[in-house]
């Protein structure tokens, strides 16, 4: 999950979240090395998201994510959008998923995306190095820590911390078939200006043969002063389709 932009608690598949600027990776057993594949140009995946906040309400999204460009280098910009622009307000908060670019690197993580502002006015977002996840290749056992900075104008960076595990292959069936994927298990921590701390954690299911995100499941935890309004505590983020 992202941190809030304007109005919204914004919601994404990928592992997310904003920490320092160093990444490092120990080998934790033999085994075969997994390669990150580069999605190719034109292809779309459509994922469900579903929130539960802390009175109990559940959130209901959509979004598709489409590859726009294809680089060289591996790396690629992705369109993330929901068709319907829905935002819902519940308990207080107003939940949706901007239209925003992505930028990826060629391990899939985020440099930097552009979510937009009413008006049309840019609020570029940057992950320094990059966002979370692993740096691939990565085999079972393989552990790395991630500390990264994210932010967006006009506002200053926010700290974040990853530390995270491939700790299996196994099987997993959602509505876009049943698919063998990488198990990614992760912890993200960080703490917002107000002082309140959070810490996510992250299950996510990436498809062997394309490293495709086919399910991710997220709990949060807080510390500190707490959301006056509705907040999640939970998220699972489902692949509905894939062409």
């Amino acid at each position: 999950m992202r941190p809030s932009r304007t109005m919204f608690v914004v919601v994404a598949a990928s592992l997310a979240a904003c920490g320092g600027d160093s990444s490092s990776v120990s080998n934790g057993g033999e085994g075969m090395h997994y390669t990150f594949v580069t999605p190719p140009a034109n292809s779309q995946r459509v994922y469900s998201e579903t929130i539960e906040d802390n009175l109990h309400s559940t959130i209901f999204l959509s979004y598709t994510e489409t590859v726009t460009a294809v680089n060289a280098n591996g790396s690629y910009t992705v369109l993330r959008e929901d068709p319907n622009h829905e935002a819902p307000v519940v308990d207080g908060t107003t939940y949706g998923i901007q239209t925003e670019t992505l930028f990826e690197n060629n391990s899939g993580q985020t440099t930097f995306y552009d979510p937009g502002a009413p008006g049309g006015v840019p609020l570029p977002c940057t992950y320094t190095p990059h966002g979370p996840g692993p740096d691939f290749p990565v085999a079972v056992g393989e552990a790395w820590t991630l500390d990264y900075t994210f932010g967006c104008e006009p506002q200053g960076p926010i700290a974040y911390v990853q530390n995270g595990t491939l700790t299996d292959v196994e099987s997993v069936t959602v509505p876009a078939g049943t698919f063998n994927a990488l198990k990614l298990q992760s912890t993200i921590s960080w703490t917002d200006t107000l002082g309140t701390t959070r810490t996510q954690t992250v299950t996510n299911w990436r498809d062997v043969l394309t490293l495709v995100s086919v399910k991710e499941s997220v709990t949060i935890d807080y510390a500190g002063p707490l959301p006056v309004t509705g907040y999640p505590l939970s998220r699972e983020t489902v692949l509905q389709s894939l062409r």
